[in-house]
């Protein structure tokens, strides 16, 4: 054996997630409904895709058209989005006017009361010209460098006179100025598609074009942003990245998967969060555990490693070792591991912040709130050009809901 899942297989994540959610909110308890309102200068922004629609199912390309609806598997998915925020309080919903999309939002929103929604054509999905309605496989046919572009550097790609992402950032600065700050509330659900809500959120960051697939969002994730008063689009200023792309299921196990995950900062967390951690691994491929060279890490990452070799007679097939910091992590990373799985680094919240910065070619990590216990994946060689994707930052389901409710917040 190459990797280690160890120890008998959990309940599925989407029964346990349901379970969980219909307690409490998933993403940081800041907006929860028990939580008093935040002040008028910090706003929160929460982003959702659409679920799966009938053209995801075909492997057609949808970009802006209107012809795709909801799958059952994609009503299934809002509806656990709907769990996912239905303790957390909105003040509108803004979404695309795009079937899928709307669908999703009316699900999501549940049963709360009011007027709702404000469809916003600018939230529409990326603009795709000629690509829109084929098959992949006939994109690769009939386009064969242009197509090849859009996959491997759609910054660049060109179709019918236009370079498609260019014009989504530039559409997505527009709703920012226009559509999203131009509102009073300050508790706004936006409900929209993977590439513009990419583009939302690389703007906010201060990420540009060159980003398009480095932070993809998958069906129903949920993200969110909290702004304060110096925030302006492509400046990462005044903006901290709370919650990114979490689903019901963390996605931990892969080959080149690198799972940061914010060590415990008390004693009373240190406990329930090993707890949490080791049953996350019960059913995952691991290929090696880096930690600090004490404190909770160090001892979380010895009660994980000691558990392994406990269940598999002695034969854990990962490492354990002692990091200090990004450039430790790196090291270890080139020298290759032990297993085949997720490498696993648990540490304090500084060196996961920085880490992030790292991957994402940031000065600074200091924009990503992190919770301790939370989960950040980043795959090492997921991007076009073979570059770090952030695949989910800060997973919350994992811990259960008393858990959550113990940690206080980080922002």
């Amino acid at each position: 054996r190459t990797s280690s899942s160890f120890g008998a297989p959990s309940r599925s994540a989407a029964s346990r997630f349901v379970r969980a959610s219909s307690r409490r909110s998933i993403v940081a308890r800041s907006f929860d409904a028990k939580a008093p309102a935040p002040p008028s200068t910090r706003r929160a922004f929460t982003f959702v895709r659409h679920g799966q629609s009938t053209w995801n199912e075909e492997g057609r390309i949808q970009g802006s058209s209107n012809f795709s609806v909801l799958t059952a598997k994609g009503q299934a998915q809002a509806n656990l989005t709907k769990d996912v925020i239905a303790l957390d309080e909105f003040d509108v919903c803004l979404r695309s006017p795009l079937a899928r999309a709307r669908e999703t939002a009316e699900i999501a929103w549940g049963t709360r009361s009011g007027t709702a929604f404000v469809d916003v054509d600018d939230l529409r999905e990326i603009d795709l010209y000629a690509f829109e309605g084929l098959l992949k496989e006939d994109g690769i046919e009939r386009y064969g460098q242009s197509y090849a572009n859009w996959k491997k550097n759609p910054s660049e790609f060109e179709i019918d006179g236009h370079y498609p992402v260019r014009e989504l950032w530039d559409r997505a600065t527009r709703v920012w100025n226009e559509a999203l700050l131009a509102r009073r509330e300050t508790k706004i659900l936006v409900v929209a598609h993977n590439a513009v809500n990419q583009a939302l959120i690389g703007s906010a960051l201060g990420l540009g074009p060159e980003y398009f697939r480095r932070i993809v969002q998958s069906n129903c994730a949920v993200s969110r942003l909290i702004i304060d008063e110096s925030f302006e689009p492509n400046t990462g200023r005044g903006v901290k990245l709370e919650v990114f792309n979490q689903t019901p299921e963390a996605p931990v196990g892969k080959k080149d998967a690198l799972v940061l995950v914010h060590a415990p900062t008390s004693i009373e967390e240190e406990a329930k969060i090993t707890r949490s951690m080791v049953n996350v691994l019960k059913n995952t491929s691991v290929g090696a555990l880096l930690h600090s060279p004490d404190g909770p890490s160090a001892r979380l990452a010895e009660k994980i490693f000691d558990r392994c070799q406990r269940e598999m007679s002695g034969a854990c097939p990962f490492e354990a070792k002692v990091v200090n910091s990004v450039d430790d992590i790196l090291t270890s990373l080139a020298e290759g591991t032990q297993g085949g799985g997720s490498t696993f680094v648990i540490h304090d919240k500084v060196v996961c912040q920085d880490f992030l910065a790292h991957a994402l070619e940031r000065n600074s990590g200091e924009m990503f709130s992190l919770s301790p216990g939370g989960m950040s994946v980043i795959n090492m060689k997921g991007g076009p050009a073979k570059d770090p994707v952030a695949v989910c930052i800060n997973h919350l389901l994992h811990l259960p809901s008393a858990e959550q409710a113990a940690i206080d917040d980080t922002y």
